[in-house]
């Protein structure tokens, strides 16, 4: 686990010496990534400069980067795990490899070597790495299949920089400018942008080759697939029952490599329990007595938001040690401004505080890294929005018709979720409040399902927020469409012809706010601000592409009274695991509390962000319209202009922290 900061120049001129970029200041800026050690490579004409900081988890003394092959032709730098990698270097051994450090990392540039391109078809875990190859003088960038790990780029001065935080490029000499159309349609989440112009997320399951001559190409190498909903599964449920335990297994096990201690996210729900479960199961596999380590948040000042009393039961069943982090509102809102800048990326609620706090407190309790639970609500439909989209269409593929209901249950059920009365009434997230009825062009792309029409109604800030030119010059806001847009040719074929709705609601959820919100805000971005490697079991893609296969009814099961059980299969194979409260619950979203009335530290905040000085700076902003909302949220504490509030001031903390240039 580590950061990066690389450039790569192009050929603009005769010269045969390029500028030496300042890595070490950029290196600096993404220090809390790795403050274990710092090291960088410059080629002989300094035209390809990679650095590094490291977290050093295996191979602690000798797997310093960057990495390079015995003649020193490839050149490496990699941020995150690489699993089952003794196995692969042994293989690559007896193929004539040399290795040079006992660290997971080091296989990927003798993949390279040996495989060319296709290296990144033998890559298992999280990584975003940066490969310069010195005789074909060729830059090459990966990231993983889901996102886990970040990986920004842009071009300037006609050299192309690649690092995990944007604010590395600033000592580069990266001057920020915003974004207004990625801005007004959330391309944050959305698509490859970032709010800043010119500067674009490396999507998931892609790599990047760079040549000198100035050609940049991005190709996919992966990309997820499910099966014909006209063709009947022909397995048997306690199979497929079976092979999610026996996957999910390998995948804990592959995680629990490490050098050192490794704890545990515990929530109170399914999927961090199931993994603490298993996990404790394995470390007692050779010593009867050994404890997993379990790390829980508290928020002390609400019973709807607490999870921690049950997620404390989790951790003794399991045979666990348990901590937990007590927090309030206010230790939030304390620290929202540097969580923000650490993020990089606007805030509809306080989650990913909470996150960012916890990971400081599982630093100074010594411990490096832990197993989360992401990725399992994308894959066996554990949203309970996702309910609209599995009852738009039967289910033709499930064995028997297991977990179905009749057509005419069907309809009357989907009818309920339509007008949102189906919305469990614990819902207080992005998606609060939000019709999912919304008969659009972004719904005709892709079979007319509806998550992506929510999910831009939550991305979107009010048309009345934008100034006059801002509307003129890129239109309307329409986050939607703009999902819809990017989802490739191919997807959207199968989209539309063979997959499940439900499939399609969990792809189009697994290529927005999985990578882009839940593995970046909520993930990497605030647990690496405190030099914590989180490593995702529910998203081994081994696992992930066996799941995929798996009929709808099996993920969402409909029960004879007609209620749709989430992650059923996921129940049935983890249920040894976990406690019997744990696997009678539904659902219910990690949340930190939201400022709901006039307290005084939110009254304090907004006072100090939202200001007119302030809006005028970013320059995008119908400054008189937005202080007139800002007046009306200190005066009742809505919710929905709470996140509205949080919005507009993470834009601001950008705004001043990157010393942005007011858009014009």
């Amino acid at each position: 686990m580590c950061g990066f900061c690389s450039y790569f120049h192009f050929d603009t001129s005769d010269n045969s010496k390029f500028p030496e970029l300042d890595l070490d200041t950029a290196l600096q800026s993404i220090r809390h990534r790795g403050p274990d050690s710092c090291g960088k490579y410059l080629s002989p004409n300094s035209r390809c400069g990679l650095g590094h900081v490291r977290l050093s988890i295996i191979d602690i003394n000798g797997g310093q980067q960057p990495l390079c092959n015995i003649s020193g032709t490839i050149q490496s730098v990699v941020n995150g795990e690489l699993y089952d990698f003794e196995r692969i270097r042994s293989e690559l051994q007896a193929k004539g490899h040399e290795f040079n450090t006992d660290s997971d990392s080091e296989i990927a540039l003798h993949l390279y070597e040996e495989y060319g391109l296709s290296f990144v078809d033998h890559l298992r875990g999280e990584f975003a790495l940066n490969i310069y190859d010195v005789k074909k003088d060729l830059f090459i960038a990966a990231r993983d299949r889901f996102g886990i790990k970040p990986m920004y780029y842009t071009v300037f001065n006609d050299t192309l920089v690649a690092a995990s935080e944007i604010k590395a490029f600033i000592p580069l000499g990266w001057r920020p400018e915003w974004d207004v159309d990625s801005i007004m349609n959330g391309g944050h989440v959305a698509d490859a942008r970032t709010c800043f112009k010119g500067v674009y997320k490396l999507p998931p399951a892609h790599y990047l080759v760079a040549t000198s001559a100035g050609s940049i190409e991005v190709r996919p190498y992966w990309d997820a697939d499910y099966p014909d909903k006209n063709v009947k599964e022909l397995r048997t449920v306690d199979d497929m029952v079976k092979g999610v335990h026996d996957h999910l297994f390998e995948a804990i096990r592959h995680r629990m490599r490490a050098d050192v201690p490794i704890g545990v996210y515990l929530s109170g729900g399914i999927d961090s329990s199931c993994i603490a479960g298993i996990a404790s199961s394995i470390v007692r596999e050779k010593n009867p007595d050994a404890k997993l380590r379990a790390f829980s948040i508290s928020f002390v000042e609400s019973d709807k938001y607490d999870e921690s009393e049950i997620a404390e039961r989790t951790a003794k069943f399991c045979n666990a040690e348990f901590d937990k982090l007590s927090l309030t509102e206010d230790d939030l809102l304390d620290s929202f401004e540097e969580s923000v800048w650490y993020v990089e990326q606007p805030a509809y609620n306080l989650n990913f505080v909470g996150k960012f706090l916890l990971s400081r407190f599982v630093r100074d309790q010594g411990y490096k890294v832990v197993l989360t639970g992401e990725g399992s609500d994308e894959h066996f439909g554990g949203y309970d929005f996702f309910g609209g989209d599995y009852l738009r269409e039967p289910d033709h593929a499930s064995p028997d018709g297991f977990g179905t209901l009749s057509d005419e249950k069907r309809k009357a059920r989907l009818e309920l979720y339509d007008n949102q009365d189906e919305f469990k009434k614990n819902t207080e997230n992005l998606f609060q409040g939000l019709e999912t009825h919304d008969d659009c062009s972004a719904r005709k792309m892709l079979n007319n399902v509806s998550i992506h029409t929510m999910m831009g109604k939550a991305l979107a800030i009010k048309d009345e927020y934008f100034v006059d030119a801002a509307v003129s010059q890129f239109g309307l806001p329409n986050p939607a469409l703009t999902i819809a847009k990017d989802i490739s040719v191919n997807a959207r074929a199968k989209i539309n012809s063979t997959w499940h709705p439900l499939h399609t609601a969990l792809y189009l959820e697994n290529h927005t706010m999985l990578p882009n919100y839940l593995c970046n805000l909520l993930g990497d971005r605030s647990e690496m601000a405190h030099s914590i490697e989180a490593r995702t079991p529910f998203l081994d893609h081994h696992l992930c592409e066996y799941v995929n296969n798996i009929p709808p009814s099996l993920k969402i099961k409909c029960e004879e009274d007609g209620a749709l059980n989430e992650k059923w299969i996921l129940k049935e194979a983890v249920k040894p695991y976990i406690t019997d409260e744990m696997y009678k619950r539904t659902k219910h979203p990690y949340m930190a509390p939201s400022s709901e009335g006039r307290k005084p530290k939110i009254i304090a905040l907004v006072n100090k962000l939202i200001t007119k000085e302030n809006l005028d700076k970013l320059g995008w902003v119908n400054t008189d319209k937005f202080l007139e909302n800002r007046d009306l949220y200190l005066e009742n504490g809505d919710f929905m202009l709470f996140k509205e509030m949080l919005v507009m001031m993470s834009y601001v903390v950008l705004s001043q922290r990157f010393n942005t240039v007011t858009w014009n």
